[in-house]
């Protein structure tokens, strides 16, 4: 009979070996692709050198900025919120280790109890006299309960694993939270610094503009022109106001950003000094840019550790085919006297070993199995985007910031060839061979190159802050602290 039933339990046993996972069904990750450098280090804006640092901000020379994405990165209440998560998921995943480990508890138990002289016991007993069974009961029990589940087919390793790797996504999804913090303070901070400068030139055209009216209206009193110049540039000015006005507003708004990303309020002063964000050299530049850009990504790392995870989770729901054994066992001391506790004939034990086997379960199992499939397919293709977007991404930002840059130098050409026709007419003025508004009309072009000399600084130190980001922002695989 015994024998049978072990035949019985290996044939169960082997049925439940059946649950396997063709590796057809399984997704495959693909390899980073190739990012070519070479074409970008043989520009003057680059040049080979290593990857970001982690406090790339510094870079900038601007003391005011790092104050403020230091202050970011530990103030902002999303990357606190951020930080919890983190938390939770180690703490969590140290609940699971903790199956690994029997559990042995220690219980005191004391029950006390009046039997009634008309119960059962006192009444009803057949062989004792009810005057002789005492009134009271006292049942004390002083007892070790150990419990541990044998983990043969690596349930609950693979379910901490899974955990685990949760954690550690969480800690690189946190990093990819500081950089996204980082760099939007970056790029607000610089947009504001690009409007701050574009406004005392929109006060100086403004300012051009009356002198110009002034100059029709002069010229209208005399006769030598008809009214039509001077509602002409009445015209502009009131445009010139309004585009004063609109730079203004968004002055204020970007001020507001800038005070909720450092967790302070709208009108709270943040800027004690003039910003003063400026990078005026070559932009160094890994040469290994595919090999490493994975291990630079906190974002790709993320969803590396998801990947592992569902992988970890696949093989606990693989384990759930297989039987469970479990062993419970206790040892105490048990007696209905006090004084009698501690004595040797009041030991009292047990072991109970437990073998529990899944044989029909309506294909519960077999749809969590498959469920923990479709979730490590979902990770790794989900993986497989942020692959080729990442590779998109920096390689977009390498033409960018060349581009930038050499829009930049030709404005500053532009510039200095406006600059000196203004400086020439101004000359000829002075002498009596030009007029005031010829000067004037030189002068508003000038200050339009000006204007968008700022634009083309503006886009430069953004494509620099951009690069950073999809370069990692200075993150690196090995900083995992898990």
């Amino acid at each position: 009979m015994r024998k049978a039933f072990i035949y019985y339990f290996m044939a169960i046993l082997l049925l439940a070996g059946c649950a396997s996972v063709p590796d057809r069904d399984l997704a495959r990750t693909r390899e980073s692709p190739v990012i070519k450098t070479e074409e970008a280090l043989s520009q003057e804006y680059f040049e080979e050198g290593q990857w970001p640092d982690k406090n790339w901000w510094e870079m900038f020379g601007d003391p005011q900025l790092s104050a403020l994405i230091e202050r970011a990165l530990n103030e902002n209440p999303s990357l606190l919120q951020a930080r919890t998560r983190i938390d939770y998921a180690i703490q969590f995943a140290q609940t699971l280790r903790a199956r690994l480990f029997p559990e042995l508890h220690a219980n005191f138990f004391e029950e006390w109890e009046h039997l009634s002289k008309n119960g059962v016991y006192r009444s009803f007993f057949p062989l004792m006299n009810p005057e002789e069974i005492p009134a009271t009961l006292d049942q004390i029990d002083l007892t070790l309960n150990f419990t541990y589940e044998f983990d043969f087919w690596g349930k609950n390793r693979n379910l901490f694993q899974a955990a685990l790797g949760e954690a550690r996504a969480a800690y690189a999804e946190e990093q990819q939270a500081n950089l996204v913090m980082a760099t939007l303070v970056a790029q607000t901070y610089i947009s504001l610094q690009a409007k701050l400068n574009q406004l005392s030139i929109l006060q100086k055209r403004v300012a051009q503009r009356e002198q110009l009216v002034q100059l029709n209206q002069s010229r209208y009193t005399r006769g030598v022109e008809n009214n039509y110049p001077v509602l002409a540039s009445r015209t502009t000015i009131h445009q010139e106001r309004q585009a004063l006005l609109k730079l203004e507003q968004d002055i204020a708004i970007d001020k507001h950003l800038l005070n909720h990303l450092v967790g302070l309020g709208p009108d709270a002063p943040s800027l004690d000094t003039e910003l003063s964000v400026s990078f005026n050299r070559p932009f160094s530049l890994p040469s290994h840019l595919s090999c490493d850009l994975l291990a630079r990504r906190p974002d790709l790392i993320a969803q590396i550790w998801h990947v592992e995870s569902s992988a970890h989770a696949i093989g606990a729901a693989k384990a759930d085919f297989y039987p469970s054994i479990n062993l419970i066992a206790f040892a105490g001391l048990e007696s209905i006297e006090f004084s009698k506790l501690f004595k040797i004939s009041s030991r009292t034990g047990g072991l109970v070993p437990a073998i529990h086997l899944p044989i029909f379960t309506a294909g519960r199992l077999r749809a969590n199995l498959q469920a923990k499939v479709a979730t490590f397919n979902q990770a790794v293709y989900g993986y497989n985007e942020l692959v080729l977007n990442a590779a998109k991404e920096v390689a977009d930002q390498l033409v960018t910031m060349q581009k930038t840059v050499a829009r930049l130098n030709d404005q500053l050409i532009a510039v200095e060839d406006v600059s000196a026709q203004y400086k020439l007419l101004s000359a000829r003025q002075a002498k009596g061979i030009d007029t005031m508004l010829s000067v004037i009309d030189q002068q508003e072009q000038l200050l339009d190159a000006q204007f968008q000399l700022i634009n083309f600084q503006r886009d430069h130190l953004l494509s620099v802050v951009n690069l950073i980001k999809a370069l990692g922002g200075g993150y690196s695989e090995c900083e995992d602290q898990l």
